[in-house]
């Protein structure tokens, strides 16, 4: 009998005119993604290997040290396979870190840089399929299952029969998701088909994993709409009044919850606007320049010359020339203890704001999850590599590698002369330069880290699930 209903359930689907052009749709799309996703990745692969290439040029010996001072400390970070199918913050977040030793790490070179008409528009990619076209046709499929059959009559015709109401619900659901899943599955399969065997693009083994674990949130995201249908559907008496319903609440959960959360968390956990760690820098530089006032006036008086201010920033030296030279030296490396603790304190501003703001995305986070889109966009990112959290590590590593560079440059008696200045790096100085340090997470723990979306997804289900049982169960379907 089970099987009889599940039949006609899936025949009912399958023989519609939406279900065709659902079909369609999702065909095309689906495939439009891949293809674009593809593309994406071998221009960013592209401009990645490029960017490698010319900075092996530029620190081909001869080379001088002020190359350190200008920034040609970069770390890259490389484009993720897995990006061709979730996007994620991979457009937006900047790509290079430009490692000046004496300034601040300073992440540049997004997408959104070079032409900020893609921010307006967003990503294009199979997780905005699966997020809001596949959900709303999960809506469209199921919307009137239960209601509709209310309205023609089949409904209480089918119940006078020895059907029991628990079974023939469990019907329409396995019967009405084998219909869902048939335009999602078949073109993601040819997809797959298709990147696997592009000559470009190298899967490894822990990528087929996290594409697995990627695909099973779309299908637990699409269960949450598909149980959602099935609840509105029971619960109402006419066809228009549940997709009406369903709407409303489609458009509330996958858009404005998530864009509200950022919000609310914004006015619960406010973080500095840009004006105000300007000043706090400004301010700390200030502090440390008047405090090292003193000891330049010391170093003065230890080489017996004077400074004259003449205006215009000029000065007139009283002394003798070889007493200002040695004074020179000594300020320079006066100069690049100070410009050390600005710079230290220039950090330090940073990780402060940066510990403020992870709190602040933290809070934001916490409160998005009782969306389904938003629980689908933190875990599948996290399993693409190109979510926020992968964004803030490659930014600790540029941050990391700073301070290792800098604490090189200090230390490597390579880099000096014999008077202690600065000379030419030839190769060996350029081969044993350190290297940064990007860690990515591994499989294991995204795993744990997406666990409460997995977690909040299946919830979802389970009580929509509930609510639909009871809800038809008791209905009247007179």
């Amino acid at each position: 009998m089970l099987k009889d209903i599940i039949k006609k359930e899936i025949l009912d689907h399958l023989l519609s005119a939406k279900f065709v052009f659902m079909f369609i749709i999702c065909f095309v799309l689906i495939l439009l993604s891949f293809y674009m996703g593809v593309a994406g990745y071998l221009a960013d692969k592209k401009i990645y290997d490029d960017d490698i290439a010319w900075d092996r040029l530029a620190w081909a010996p001869p080379n001088n040290y002020n190359l350190l001072l200008t920034g040609s400390l970069k770390v890259y970070r490389a484009p993720q396979t897995l990006g061709a199918i979730v996007k994620g913050v991979e457009d937006a977040a900047g790509r290079v870190s430009h490692t000046v030793l004496s300034e601040e790490v300073s992440l540049g070179e997004s997408k959104y840089q070079s032409n900020p008409l893609t921010s307006v528009f967003g990503a294009f990619d199979l997780m905005f399929i699966v997020k809001m076209a596949l959900s709303l046709f999960a809506i469209l499929l199921i919307y009137d299952t239960i209601c509709g059959e209310k309205e023609k009559g089949t409904l209480k015709l089918s119940l006078s029969n020895s059907v029991p109401r628990d079974r023939l619900l469990l019907g329409k659901f396995i019967g009405g998701f084998i219909s869902l899943c048939i335009p999602l599955l078949l073109p993601m399969m040819i997809g797959l088909i298709y990147l696997s065997l592009h000559p470009m693009i190298v899967l490894t083994g822990e990528d087929w994993q996290r594409l697995g674990f990627i695909f099973l949130m779309f299908l637990l995201y699409l269960t949450v709409f598909f149980c959602l249908g099935m609840l509105v559907s029971s619960l109402t008496a006419r066809s228009a009044t549940s997709l009406i319903i369903l709407l409303f609440v489609w458009s509330v959960w996958g858009i404005v919850v998530p864009k509200a959360s950022v919000i609310i968390a914004g006015m619960l956990r406010p973080i500095p606007v840009a004006n105000e760690i300007y000043a706090q820098k400004t301010a700390s530089s200030k502090q440390v320049t008047q405090d090292f006032a003193p000891r330049d006036q010391e170093l003065q008086a230890q080489h017996n010359i004077k400074l004259i201010p003449m205006g215009g920033g000029s000065y007139r030296i009283e002394g003798d020339f070889q007493a200002f030279q040695a004074y020179q030296a000594a300020l320079s490396k006066l100069n690049e203890e100070r410009d050390r603790v600005v710079s230290d304190n220039y950090e330090k501003i940073n990780r402060d704001f940066q510990l403020r703001k992870d709190a602040q995305a933290a809070l934001a986070k916490n409160i998005s999850r009782i969306s389904p889109a938003s629980a689908l966009t933190f875990g599948a990112t996290s399993l693409a590599r190109t979510g926020v959290d992968d964004y803030n590590r490659f930014w600790k590593a540029a941050l990391d590698y700073k301070q290792v560079s800098r604490d090189w440059v200090r230390t490597n008696p390579d880099l000096r002369d014999e008077k202690g200045s600065y000379k030419e790096i030839d190769s060996a100085v350029v081969a044993g330069m350190p290297q940064p340090a990007l860690n990515y997470e591994n499989l294991s723990g995204a795993i744990v880290r997406i666990l409460p979306d997995f977690i909040a997804m299946a919830l979802m289900i389970i009580l929509l699930t509930g609510g639909a049982y009871f809800a038809f169960i008791r209905c009247d379907v007179r």
